[in-house]
């Protein structure tokens, strides 16, 4: 369904973050931040450019060549991991922050992901 979603030539949800992260970005500790479920990079991206190590997760391999190439245009880099979230481990005590922005998932993927997202937090 997204790897359709973002076969279109444009960024579905366009190239500048999100409003949100925007105006709260003085709320994430400076240091090593995970997005969840990134899509096409314009957050992971907009994090990479104010100086945070950024490692993007997304099960759309089409959305993740775009954030390859968004973060090429930005002269930025970012880790960019495909995976799925139902199987993707966030690890325990990695993450200085984590971002999840319109992250689709079942309500019972949901529970599992936010309690690793709490173990997950340094």
């Amino acid at each position: 369904m997204w790897d359709e979603k973002y076969s279109a030539a444009h960024y579905v949800y366009g190239e500048e973050p999100n409003t949100f992260l925007q105006e709260h970005i003085d709320c994430l500790p400076k240091g090593k931040i995970l997005c969840l479920a990134e899509g096409e990079g314009r957050n992971a991206v907009f994090l990479a450019r104010q100086g945070y190590s950024v490692t993007a997760v997304d099960a759309s391999e089409i959305g993740l060549q775009k954030a390859r190439r968004l973060a090429g245009k930005h002269q930025t880099s970012i880790e960019i991991i495909h995976a799925d979230l139902a199987n993707y481990d966030l690890g325990e005590n990695r993450w200085d922050g984590i971002v999840s922005i319109f992250c689709h998932v079942p309500q019972e993927i949901r529970k599992r992901i936010l309690s690793q997202i709490a173990a997950g937090l340094k």
